[in-house]
Protein backbone atom coordinates (compact mmCIF):
# COMPACT_ATOMS: atom_id res chain seq x y z
CA UNK A 1 0.00 0.00 0.00
CA UNK A 2 1.20 3.14 -1.03
CA UNK A 3 0.71 6.30 1.35
CA UNK A 4 0.80 10.20 0.67
CA UNK A 5 3.34 12.61 2.44
CA UNK A 6 1.07 15.38 4.15
CA UNK A 7 3.43 17.48 5.88
CA UNK A 8 1.70 20.87 7.37
CA UNK A 9 -1.14 19.06 9.78
CA UNK A 10 1.56 16.97 11.33
CA UNK A 11 4.31 19.64 11.87
CA UNK A 12 1.05 21.88 13.20
CA UNK A 13 0.01 18.81 15.51
CA UNK A 14 3.42 18.33 16.70
CA UNK A 15 3.76 22.22 18.12
CA UNK A 16 1.00 21.59 20.18
CA UNK A 17 2.88 19.57 22.44
CA UNK A 18 0.26 17.42 23.11
CA UNK A 19 0.41 13.67 24.44
CA UNK A 20 0.05 12.06 21.44
CA UNK A 21 0.28 14.09 18.08
CA UNK A 22 -2.12 11.85 16.00
CA UNK A 23 -4.78 12.47 18.84
CA UNK A 24 -5.16 15.75 17.34
CA UNK A 25 -5.29 15.32 13.97
CA UNK A 26 -7.92 12.61 14.73
CA UNK A 27 -10.05 15.02 16.57
CA UNK A 28 -9.63 17.27 13.54
CA UNK A 29 -10.60 14.79 11.19
CA UNK A 30 -13.49 13.57 13.18
CA UNK A 31 -14.88 17.64 13.22
CA UNK A 32 -14.41 18.26 9.68
CA UNK A 33 -15.92 14.78 8.50
CA UNK A 34 -18.70 15.30 10.53
CA UNK A 35 -19.03 19.08 9.10
CA UNK A 36 -18.82 17.34 5.72
CA UNK A 37 -21.42 14.67 5.88
CA UNK A 38 -24.05 17.25 7.02
CA UNK A 39 -23.06 19.75 4.71
CA UNK A 40 -23.10 20.18 0.86
CA UNK A 41 -21.98 16.43 0.41
CA UNK A 42 -25.25 15.38 2.05
CA UNK A 43 -26.83 16.09 -1.56
CA UNK A 44 -23.87 14.44 -3.46
CA UNK A 45 -25.10 11.09 -5.37
CA UNK A 46 -21.72 9.82 -4.76
CA UNK A 47 -22.16 10.74 -1.30
CA UNK A 48 -25.35 9.14 -0.64
CA UNK A 49 -24.21 5.75 -2.17
CA UNK A 50 -21.52 5.42 0.16
CA UNK A 51 -24.10 6.26 2.81
CA UNK A 52 -26.38 3.82 1.83
CA UNK A 53 -23.81 1.05 1.72
CA UNK A 54 -22.09 1.89 5.14
CA UNK A 55 -24.33 3.63 7.11
CA UNK A 56 -22.30 4.96 10.57
CA UNK A 57 -21.25 3.52 13.51
CA UNK A 58 -23.37 4.53 17.00
CA UNK A 59 -20.20 7.03 18.06
CA UNK A 60 -20.56 8.98 14.63
CA UNK A 61 -24.40 8.74 14.30
CA UNK A 62 -24.27 10.34 17.92
CA UNK A 63 -22.16 12.60 16.41
CA UNK A 64 -24.08 13.79 13.61
CA UNK A 65 -27.05 13.89 15.33
CA UNK A 66 -25.46 16.67 18.06
CA UNK A 67 -24.42 18.68 15.16
CA UNK A 68 -28.13 19.69 14.84
CA UNK A 69 -28.60 19.03 10.67
CA UNK A 70 -31.99 16.93 11.67
CA UNK A 71 -32.84 17.15 8.24
CA UNK A 72 -29.64 16.36 6.68
CA UNK A 73 -29.39 13.53 8.78
CA UNK A 74 -32.85 11.75 8.12
CA UNK A 75 -32.48 12.14 4.44
CA UNK A 76 -29.19 9.86 4.78
CA UNK A 77 -30.89 7.45 7.49
CA UNK A 78 -33.90 6.77 5.13
CA UNK A 79 -31.76 6.11 2.21
CA UNK A 80 -29.30 4.01 4.54
CA UNK A 81 -32.68 2.10 5.85
CA UNK A 82 -33.98 1.47 2.93
CA UNK A 83 -31.43 -0.63 1.21
CA UNK A 84 -30.64 -2.25 4.36
CA UNK A 85 -34.04 -3.49 4.76
CA UNK A 86 -33.47 -5.09 0.90
CA UNK A 87 -30.26 -6.82 2.19
CA UNK A 88 -31.87 -7.75 5.70
CA UNK A 89 -35.01 -9.10 4.01
CA UNK A 90 -32.74 -11.07 1.50
CA UNK A 91 -31.08 -12.78 4.65
CA UNK A 92 -33.85 -13.41 6.22
CA UNK A 93 -35.29 -15.48 3.25
CA UNK A 94 -32.20 -17.12 3.26
CA UNK A 95 -32.08 -18.09 6.86
CA UNK A 96 -35.51 -19.03 7.30
CA UNK A 97 -35.26 -21.19 4.22
CA UNK A 98 -32.33 -22.86 5.60
CA UNK A 99 -34.91 -23.43 8.96
CA UNK A 100 -37.41 -24.84 7.17
CA UNK A 101 -34.86 -27.07 5.39
CA UNK A 102 -33.12 -28.01 8.75
CA UNK A 103 -36.54 -28.91 10.01
CA UNK A 104 -36.78 -31.79 7.36
CA UNK A 105 -33.24 -32.88 7.81
CA UNK A 106 -33.98 -33.47 11.33
CA UNK A 107 -36.71 -36.32 10.41
CA UNK A 108 -33.85 -38.16 8.58
CA UNK A 109 -30.26 -37.10 10.50
CA UNK A 110 -30.84 -34.85 13.60
CA UNK A 111 -27.33 -33.87 13.52
CA UNK A 112 -26.68 -33.09 10.41
CA UNK A 113 -29.71 -30.89 10.26
CA UNK A 114 -28.16 -28.96 13.64
CA UNK A 115 -24.81 -28.55 12.31
CA UNK A 116 -25.91 -27.21 8.58
CA UNK A 117 -28.83 -24.88 10.22
CA UNK A 118 -25.95 -23.79 12.63
CA UNK A 119 -23.90 -22.78 10.04
CA UNK A 120 -26.55 -20.64 8.13
CA UNK A 121 -27.82 -19.11 11.57
CA UNK A 122 -23.90 -18.11 12.32
CA UNK A 123 -23.78 -16.77 8.82
CA UNK A 124 -26.93 -14.73 9.33
CA UNK A 125 -25.58 -13.37 12.98
CA UNK A 126 -22.41 -12.43 11.40
CA UNK A 127 -23.65 -10.55 9.09
CA UNK A 128 -26.09 -8.16 11.31
CA UNK A 129 -22.38 -7.89 13.23
CA UNK A 130 -20.89 -6.73 10.01
CA UNK A 131 -23.56 -3.90 9.49
CA UNK A 132 -23.44 -2.69 12.97
CA UNK A 133 -19.98 -2.50 12.85
CA UNK A 134 -19.38 -0.12 9.37
CA UNK A 135 -18.57 3.72 9.29
CA UNK A 136 -17.88 5.65 6.52
CA UNK A 137 -16.57 8.07 8.93
CA UNK A 138 -14.27 5.57 10.42
CA UNK A 139 -13.41 4.48 6.99
CA UNK A 140 -12.37 7.73 5.79
CA UNK A 141 -10.44 8.57 9.28
CA UNK A 142 -8.84 5.58 9.03
CA UNK A 143 -6.80 6.47 6.17
CA UNK A 144 -6.23 9.26 6.58
CA UNK A 145 -4.42 8.58 9.59
CA UNK A 146 -2.78 5.80 7.94
CA UNK A 147 -1.10 8.45 5.69
CA UNK A 148 -0.19 11.02 8.57
CA UNK A 149 1.15 7.92 10.37
CA UNK A 150 3.14 7.46 7.35
CA UNK A 151 4.26 10.59 7.60
CA UNK A 152 5.64 10.98 10.77
CA UNK A 153 8.17 8.34 9.56
CA UNK A 154 8.90 9.55 6.65
CA UNK A 155 9.86 13.06 7.88
CA UNK A 156 11.41 11.38 10.97
CA UNK A 157 13.87 9.64 8.51
CA UNK A 158 14.37 12.68 5.60
CA UNK A 159 14.02 15.72 7.96
CA UNK A 160 16.58 16.66 10.55
CA UNK A 161 14.66 19.22 12.12
CA UNK A 162 11.17 17.10 12.67
CA UNK A 163 13.46 14.10 14.42
CA UNK A 164 14.89 16.91 16.87
CA UNK A 165 11.02 17.78 17.25
CA UNK A 166 10.31 14.13 17.67
CA UNK A 167 12.64 13.45 20.09
CA UNK A 168 11.18 15.86 22.30
CA UNK A 169 7.97 15.10 21.91
CA UNK A 170 5.49 12.98 24.65
CA UNK A 171 5.27 9.97 22.25
CA UNK A 172 1.69 8.51 21.27
CA UNK A 173 -1.32 7.30 23.30
CA UNK A 174 -1.31 3.84 22.95
CA UNK A 175 -3.88 3.59 19.57
CA UNK A 176 -1.75 5.76 18.35
CA UNK A 177 1.55 4.17 18.90
CA UNK A 178 0.21 0.76 17.83
CA UNK A 179 -0.45 2.46 14.35
CA UNK A 180 2.98 3.81 13.73
CA UNK A 181 4.22 0.58 14.30
CA UNK A 182 1.47 -0.96 11.87
CA UNK A 183 2.54 1.42 9.30
CA UNK A 184 6.12 0.81 10.08
CA UNK A 185 6.29 -3.12 9.57
CA UNK A 186 4.38 -2.00 6.03
CA UNK A 187 6.68 0.71 4.50
CA UNK A 188 10.51 0.42 6.88
CA UNK A 189 12.81 -1.81 6.16
CA UNK A 190 13.67 -4.31 9.46
CA UNK A 191 16.78 -1.90 10.50
CA UNK A 192 14.22 1.39 10.24
CA UNK A 193 12.01 -0.30 11.78
CA UNK A 194 14.58 -1.62 14.75
CA UNK A 195 16.20 2.10 14.77
CA UNK A 196 12.27 3.36 15.13
CA UNK A 197 11.77 1.37 17.72
CA UNK A 198 14.97 3.00 20.06
CA UNK A 199 13.40 6.03 19.56
CA UNK A 200 9.72 5.99 20.15
CA UNK A 201 10.19 3.34 22.99
CA UNK A 202 12.00 5.82 25.50
CA UNK A 203 9.66 7.93 24.59
CA UNK A 204 7.18 6.16 25.80
CA UNK A 205 8.34 5.21 29.01
CA UNK A 206 9.01 8.23 30.23
CA UNK A 207 6.07 9.74 29.03
CA UNK A 208 4.48 6.85 31.52
CA UNK A 209 6.85 7.42 34.33
CA UNK A 210 5.95 11.55 34.11
CA UNK A 211 2.42 11.15 33.87
CA UNK A 212 2.51 8.40 36.77
CA UNK A 213 4.38 11.26 39.05
CA UNK A 214 1.78 13.86 37.86
CA UNK A 215 -1.03 11.26 38.57
CA UNK A 216 0.40 10.83 42.29
CA UNK A 217 0.55 14.89 43.12
CA UNK A 218 -2.60 15.05 41.68
CA UNK A 219 -3.96 12.14 44.30
CA UNK A 220 -2.01 13.61 47.03
CA UNK A 221 -4.12 16.84 46.91
CA UNK A 222 -7.00 15.70 47.78
CA UNK A 223 -5.08 14.48 51.42
CA UNK A 224 -5.94 17.59 53.63
CA UNK A 225 -2.15 17.91 54.86
CA UNK A 226 -1.27 18.93 51.56
CA UNK A 227 -4.31 20.75 49.46
CA UNK A 228 -2.15 23.85 49.74
CA UNK A 229 0.69 22.48 47.79
CA UNK A 230 0.37 23.38 44.06
CA UNK A 231 -0.57 21.48 41.20
CA UNK A 232 1.06 22.63 38.34
CA UNK A 233 0.97 20.61 35.56
CA UNK A 234 -0.23 17.46 37.61
CA UNK A 235 -3.40 19.51 37.59
CA UNK A 236 -5.03 17.98 34.12
CA UNK A 237 -2.72 14.61 34.84
CA UNK A 238 -6.01 12.41 34.90
CA UNK A 239 -7.36 13.93 32.11
CA UNK A 240 -4.09 13.39 29.78
CA UNK A 241 -3.76 9.70 31.27
CA UNK A 242 -6.29 8.68 30.03
CA UNK A 243 -5.61 9.57 26.78
CA UNK A 244 -2.22 8.48 26.63
CA UNK A 245 -4.27 5.03 27.78
CA UNK A 246 -6.73 5.19 25.67
CA UNK A 247 -6.77 8.03 22.76
CA UNK A 248 -9.75 9.52 24.11
CA UNK A 249 -9.75 13.31 25.13
CA UNK A 250 -11.76 13.86 28.62
CA UNK A 251 -13.53 17.56 28.52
Amino acid sequence: MKYHIDTIPVWDAYHQESECPLCILYSSLEKSYIESFLGASVMESDTRIQVNRSGFCPHHFKLLYDAQNRLGLALMTHTHLKELMEKFENHCKSVLHAAEHSNASLMSNLFIGKKEFGKDLEKFQNWITEQHGQCLICEHISNSMNRYAYTILHLYYTDAEFKKTFASSKGFCMDHLALTIKIARETLSPKKQALWLEEVIPLQLNSFSRLENELSLFINKFDYRKRDEPLGSAKDSLQRTIQKLTGKYMD
